[in-house]
């Protein structure tokens, strides 16, 4: 906690953290040097100076770096002073520490991990790299100067300085690096305090029974507890079970009075048992911490998702909703114009025809005839525009409704190809027409079935070079009308068959024009067949010709059904 605290005091500024790391290295290198005299050597079993020399620089900007260093290292080298080493080991010491804080703090700056050290991912990566390379290292580094200064054994040393640094990086900077102060303040605000007072409770009470039964071994009682009190107050509770369960462990093995087992081992093995214990309980708290924060963040990270997700939801149907209010109000705008549009376009027509048939005498000058028919069929052609644009805003606004009828499908035909055969003639193109011996019934809208018919035999005799043929038929197949155009025009290049049948799309010539009209009369073919329950299919080869064929059922779709 304390180190925590003087963290926390150590962003204030540069110079305050650099005098601070020095004053705790000094510090917790000092609180060595009495075990060291006790264990009679020069490797301590406790050695946590330089894990709170790597808090500090993991906390601190990398600029920074060399400072703090210094400022640490220099207080490891004033308590080797204390013990009266030479100048040589006590900077080859220095220089072993060093080795081993740098080759955990430069990975975990290097790699971003310091920054989110309470993720699953970076903690994995500080263990790593603090029980294997960094402390094995330096103590390969310092157990070479031990076996030619003081004439050490080289495996032990290499044995006590591991085991001594490891313990104390895994031990200390997981807690101190994951606990943020606003936590602590959290535990204890007044909708936690309750449960914080029960948790810690649990782990003093599994205190209270290892006192007790102290010569038996219970303390694998410190594992639920300790995570009982993580699970519950996450980083910050678990940082003072382990707190709590450490000094009760410590305290007696320093003080000679072991409990249970431990009294059968030597000093250094009791705290070194005593460490691994701790550690092993630091680490689980550390991993479930993390886990439970990962938790919390892909919580967070779901529900900031999920608002996401509904506010776009709802300004999609925002969207969606104006989108349709425009598209009915321009339907029905156009819709509504379907008289004001026509009437005028009728009354031009009818006076041209009026004046082409000199129906009140001659006209005198014969341009005057040129000039009526050029007017009318310039209006037909506008009004067959207009149709177009008005049939299918209507079908888009659900305004069109069929009137079903039985209907006679050859005298419907013949009439349309009588309508056509005039156009055809102007084209020099020869237009014909085949049914079946026996009447053809279809029940549909006469309407909406001559509009079917003249806009594919429009289609045909528009593409079909002078001299060509376009022959219209109806056949029945498996109770449904067939109604096929079929034409030895240009036909149509295979890449581009599918974007017939669309509104407004034209296919252009070789010339690179496309022919007049407004592209949608096949739209209109294909939208009235399937108001019908039919469907539209084109076939074509470019340069031989096309085959355009709709189908409709011959009964109504009730009627069908019953």
């Amino acid at each position: 906690m304390q180190a925590a605290l003087s963290l926390a005091a150590a962003r204030r500024g540069p110079s305050l953290g650099i005098l601070i790391a020095a004053a705790l290295s000094v510090l917790v290198s000092a609180g060595g040097i009495n075990l060291l005299a006790r264990l009679g050597g020069h490797i301590t079993g406790i050695w946590i100076s330089n894990a709170v020399l790597l808090c500090f620089l993991l906390k601190q900007p990398s600029r920074d770096w060399p400072k703090i260093l210094l400022a640490g290292l220099v207080g490891n080298a004033a308590a080797d002073f204390l013990l009266h080493d030479n100048p040589f080991s006590i900077a080859c010491m220095v220089v072993a520490n060093a080795i081993e804080v740098l080759l955990v703090a430069i990975p975990m700056r290097r790699f971003r991990l310091d920054r989110s050290i309470s993720r699953p991912r970076a903690l994995l990566s500080f263990y790593a790299l603090a029980v294997v390379p960094a402390p094995l290292l330096s103590a390969l580094f310092s157990s070479v100067i031990f076996r030619f200064v003081y004439g050490a054994d080289f495996f032990d040393s290499v044995v006590n300085w591991y085991s001594a640094d490891a313990l104390g990086l895994i031990m200390i900077v997981p807690p101190v690096m994951t606990v943020r102060w606003t936590a602590f303040k959290a535990m204890f605000s007044r909708d936690q305090l309750g449960g914080t007072l029960l948790a810690i409770g649990a782990v003093v009470a599994v205190i209270g029974v290892n006192y007790i039964y102290r010569d038996t071994p219970i303390a694998f009682l410190f594992f639920p507890a300790i995570a009982l009190l993580t699970f519950q107050r996450g980083f910050a509770g678990g940082a003072i079970g382990l707190v709590l369960s450490a000094v009760y462990l410590f305290l007696p093995v320093l003080f000679g009075d072991p409990h249970g087992m431990l009294r059968s081992h030597s000093l250094r093995e009791q705290i070194l048992l005593v460490q691994i214990y701790v550690a092993v309980i630091g680490f689980s708290m550390a991993m479930l911490g993390a886990a439970l924060e990962e938790r919390k963040r892909l919580e967070r990270g779901l529900a900031a998702a999920i608002k996401r997700a509904e506010s776009a939801r709802e300004e999609a149907l925002v969207a969606r909703d104006s989108s349709d209010r425009a598209n009915r109000a321009k339907s029905m705008f156009l819709a509504n114009m379907s008289h004001e549009l026509r009437t005028p376009l009728n009354a031009v027509i009818g006076f041209s025809e009026i004046m082409q048939a000199e129906t009140f005498g001659p006209l005198g000058d014969p341009r005057y005839r040129e000039y009526t028919r050029l007017i009318q069929d310039a209006g037909r052609h506008l009004l067959d525009l207009i149709n177009d644009v008005l049939d299918m805003s209507k079908i888009e606004a659900g305004k069109h409704e069929l009137v079903r009828e039985r209907l006679l499908v050859g005298e419907i035909m013949r009439e349309c190809v009588d309508l056509m055969r005039e156009r055809a003639q102007q084209a020099d193109v020869d237009l014909q027409f085949s049914m079946p011996a026996a009447p053809l019934w279809v029940d549909a809208d006469r309407r909406a079935i001559k509009q079917i018919l003249l806009n594919l035999l429009s289609n045909a005799i528009k593409f079909t070079p002078s001299g060509g043929h376009v022959i219209a038929k109806a056949t029945i197949s498996d109770g449904k009308l067939i109604l096929l155009v079929t034409d030895t025009g240009i036909g149509i290049p295979a890449d581009q068959l599918y974007r017939l049948g669309n509104p407004f799309v034209q296919l252009k010539t070789d010339a690179g024009t496309a022919h007049s009209g407004t592209g949608l009369g096949l739209a209109l073919v294909r939208a009235l067949a399937q108001m019908h329950h039919g469907s539209l299919k084109i076939e074509s080869i470019e340069g031989k010709g096309t085959t355009v064929s709709v189908t409709i059922p011959l009964a109504a779709k009730a009627n069908m059904a019953a």
